[in-house]
């Protein structure tokens, strides 16, 4: 626990959790592997295509970590910017998937039928996940609104002459 803790305090986590270095490796990693000769080189060495699948699934999780912000880590972000970040990370996964369904990424030969479901899979179950993070964000939100306000009530309540 106490070493889990160490890495999750680390200078290194926190860069990484910095939500637009987060959305960076994770949307950065879907244009290099969709917009270069990167997938057609993973279908080919299966080493390659076990890392790319490892890759994704790291950076996906190190996205929502970084826009949600539920464990505790080094370093806090506030809602704007995680919002603006998430905003910024779907437009580039929505842009990527539509050019996906103009064209498949180089190097490759998908059937048109197979490439476009693909790229509609990519663009509405990315908005689906994008939905979820933002349903977090919204409840964080409010869940801080609720405080503040709670406060400032209590304040308001105490009268003049009672510090």
């Amino acid at each position: 626990r106490r070493g889990l803790l160490r890495v999750a305090h680390s200078p290194a986590a926190g860069g990484l959790l910095f939500p637009p270095v987060a959305a960076a490796v994770d949307a950065g990693g879907l244009w290099l592997l969709y917009r270069s000769d990167l997938w057609g080189a993973a279908h080919r060495h299966a080493l390659l295509g076990g890392l790319l699948e490892l890759h994704m699934l790291l950076a996906g999780l190190l996205f929502a970590m970084a826009v949600c912000r539920l464990d505790p880590v080094r370093g806090r972000c506030g809602l704007p910017l995680r919002a603006v970040t998430l905003l910024a990370a779907g437009a580039a996964h929505a842009v990527l998937a539509k050019s996906l369904y103009v064209s498949g990424p180089p190097g490759t030969a998908f059937a048109g039928a197979d490439l476009r479901a693909g790229a509609q899979l990519m663009y509405y179950g990315g908005d689906a996940v994008e939905v979820f993070l933002a349903l977090v964000l919204a409840v964080q939100w409010y869940t801080a609104t609720g405080r503040r306000r709670a406060r400032q009530a209590a304040r308001d309540a105490v009268p003049a002459g009672a510090h």
